[in-house]
């Protein structure tokens, strides 16, 4: 028999920096922790009792000490340790073999009878800065309204940026944030207004709902095999490959439009903008993490509600326009079904750069190459709308532990449409009284069909 196990380590903190002083414990009446990388934030949930007991022979925590010692023990209220931006730690498993399932920060404790933990992963940290600093030397404030000591909205609300994921490179850098970044590969976006009192989470919101470029945390392993937490930002969340956005771009392709891009500028497309990167990088073997697992109807699949999608379910066709400077026509890409309905317009702007219109050919040759780039970033849009595959989930046990991008084969179901690998898209593991499991919502179907 399998004997669940659960540690939980609270970090003191000075300006959102865990401190030297841990509290651990071993006992809750309940977790739930949420995770997908089509949500900034991860959160987990705690259910603990109002009540505890202390040793004050070894300066431990936990309910347990209680029925091992008894002397020396009284009890303390949970809210002495569990504190709005204390650092926490979520370790869950099997049989003493302690797997991180959550890192983050205390965001709220509510309740009496009992308590409430709820915490948000390492985005609570960026939540914390404002995108545009007050002391940019570019972009910040005029010099009589620097002396702005309450973080409060300034009067020019508003800042023009040329290049804002270089922007947003260099903010990133400069907070030091308790987390790593991942390379971040993402095609220009020419020039975007920033509110001002836009945090930098508020500012990756934007960015997905005007280019769908998608940022999220994700739990890895470090060179000595230690659970990090990494901040991925990518315009390709389903890690699709090249040989997949190049059958979506010929197969959808509006036939219409009469100028056929050369294969040669298609490829440098996808180059620049990282596709092969990204899939390559999440394919890197973890120490911690499989990064897959099989699982096997009538064996440790508890329940599902999977239904099968078709890649062709849906007649939909994605837009992608840029506009220069010294042009007022944008040049536009489309891709999808020519009688499909138009779901998503994608507007970049270059303000830096002119179209030179006095040479013919140069501008025939300049303008082939820019949609190429187009036809890449709507074919990947396109792709994530046209995915075959599944929706739905598993209800599974708590090993092997899946995160979302990862991937999942399913055998030995009735409907042979099933048992293929399959991307995870979200996750809910629960842990207590009722077991350990996790709920694995899953998407695309990938190209693997072995394993």
């Amino acid at each position: 028999m399998l004997n669940l196990n659960c540690k939980i380590k609270v970090h003191e903190t000075s300006g959102l920096i865990p401190t030297g002083k841990v509290y651990e414990f071993s006992h809750v009446k309940d977790i739930r922790i949420q995770s997908s990388y089509k949500t900034f934030t991860d959160t987990a949930t705690i259910t603990m009792p109002k009540a505890i007991v202390t040793s004050a022979v070894n300066n431990s925590l936990g309910i347990e000490l209680a029925r091992r010692s008894p002397i020396d023990f009284k009890q303390r209220s949970i809210n002495e340790f569990f504190k709005i931006d204390h650092f926490i730690e979520i370790f869950l498993g099997y049989n003493g073999d302690y797997k991180p399932a959550f890192r983050g920060y205390i965001r709220e404790v509510k309740g009496d009878a009992p308590v409430k933990i709820v915490c948000d992963d390492m985005m609570y940290y960026l939540k914390k800065y404002k995108m545009i600093a007050t002391d940019d030397p570019e972009l910040g404030l005029r010099n009589e309204e620097k002396d702005d000591d309450e973080n409060e909205i300034p009067r020019n609300n508003s800042a023009i940026v040329n290049q804002p994921i270089e922007k947003l490179k260099e903010r990133l850098k400069k907070i030091e944030a308790p987390f790593e970044v991942a390379e971040i590969k993402i095609e220009d976006l020419g020039t975007r207004k920033i509110d001002r009192k836009w945090n930098i989470v508020e500012f990756l919101d934007n960015l997905k709902e005007d280019f769908h470029i998608y940022s999220f945390m994700r739990l890895e392993s470090d060179k000595d095999g230690n659970a990090k937490s990494v901040l991925h930002i990518t315009s390709n969340p389903c890690l699709y490959k090249q040989e997949k956005i190049k059958e979506i771009t010929d197969k959808y392709e509006d036939k219409t439009q009469k100028l056929k891009l050369p294969e040669r500028l298609l490829d440098r497309a996808i180059s620049l903008l990282g596709i092969n990167d990204v899939v390559d990088f999440f394919r890197k073997k973890d120490p911690i993490y499989p990064g897959d697992g099989t699982f096997r109807f009538h064996y440790n699949i508890i329940n599902d509600n999977l239904k099968i999608t078709e890649e062709d379910a849906k007649k939909v066709k994605v837009r992608a326009e840029i506009s220069y400077v010294n042009s007022n026509v944008p040049i536009p890409q489309e891709i999808g079904d020519s009688d499909g309905r138009l779901v998503k317009q994608y507007v970049f702007h270059n303000n830096e750069e002119e179209l030179d219109f006095s040479n013919p050919v140069e501008f025939k040759k300049k303008k082939e190459e820019i949609k190429g780039v187009l036809k890449t970033i709507a074919g990947v849009r396109l792709a994530h709308l046209k995915q075959k595959g599944v929706t739905g989930s598993i209800t599974t046990f708590g090993e092997p532990f899946i995160r979302p991008l990862d991937s999942v084969f399913l055998t030995n179901a009735e409907e042979k449409e099933k048992n293929n690998p399959f991307q995870v898209e979200e996750v809910e593991r629960t842990y207590g009284v009722g077991g350990y499991r996790q709920v694995i919502s899953l998407g695309r179907l990938l190209e693997e069909k072995t394993k």
